[in-house]
């Protein structure tokens, strides 16, 4: 049994990688339904389980989501108080959200996409790390055509959503989500289609086992 995470670039078609890879190889997509299964089974009430993801984190990143309401010049200390709340919310369900990663590890056969899986699963046995990149002006072209966006939003997007998810890796985990040797192999589907990713990543799997 092996478990794939796979850490992606807004824009550079890892889902659609991730979906392929999960029909191919007969594995399972770890997401919210997984996430509830491993909950009960660990005795969690799932509704306490909170998914945590960068992309819950986009826009103007975790910090503006938690002091963007308080627009005091100084700050005003109840503010800062319901903010420290918030703040230590977020860690608890990054937390949790790391505890069902390492059930869906001892389980294995799971394709983990983004919440922190490369790190969280570093330097565990039968787990190939895969980074999906693809050039700026690439990812900005693909989020034009699918969200029907000018090239001056698709851009604005494409930067909140590789921010959310440097600031994510970062404040939770202490990792450079773009430092290469936290992956086994990365992958720009600039030129490589998601089907011929998921050859690359098959292959690598192969390899690894």
């Amino acid at each position: 049994m092996a478990v794939i995470t796979i850490s992606r670039q807004s824009g550079s078609d890892g889902d659609a990688v991730t979906r392929l890879l999960c029909e191919q190889l007969g594995y399972r997509y770890f997401d919210k339904k997984l996430m509830a299964e491993l909950a009960k089974e660990m005795g969690v009430d799932p509704r306490e389980v909170v998914d945590a993801s960068a992309d819950q984190h986009q826009a103007k990143g975790i910090l503006e989501r938690i002091f963007g309401n308080f627009q005091t010049p100084f700050g005003d200390p109840g503010s800062w108080t319901l903010a420290a709340r918030h703040d230590a919310h977020a860690a608890l369900s990054v937390e949790r959200v790391r505890g069902m990663i390492e059930a869906a590890y001892e389980q294995g056969n799971v394709v983990i996409v983004g919440r922190g899986g490369q790190v969280a699963l570093a330097g565990k046995p039968d787990v190939l790390h895969v980074r999906i990149v693809a050039p700026f002006e690439t990812r900005v072209k693909r989020w034009q055509a699918r969200a029907v966006l000018t090239e001056e939003e698709a851009q604005r997007r494409t930067r909140e959503r590789d921010q959310a998810h440097i600031d994510f890796v970062q404040r939770f985990y202490g990792a450079d989500v773009a430092d290469p040797s936290l992956y086994d192999l990365v992958i720009s589907t600039g030129k490589i289609t998601p089907e011929g990713a998921v050859e690359l990543i098959v292959k690598a799997l192969d390899l690894l086992q």
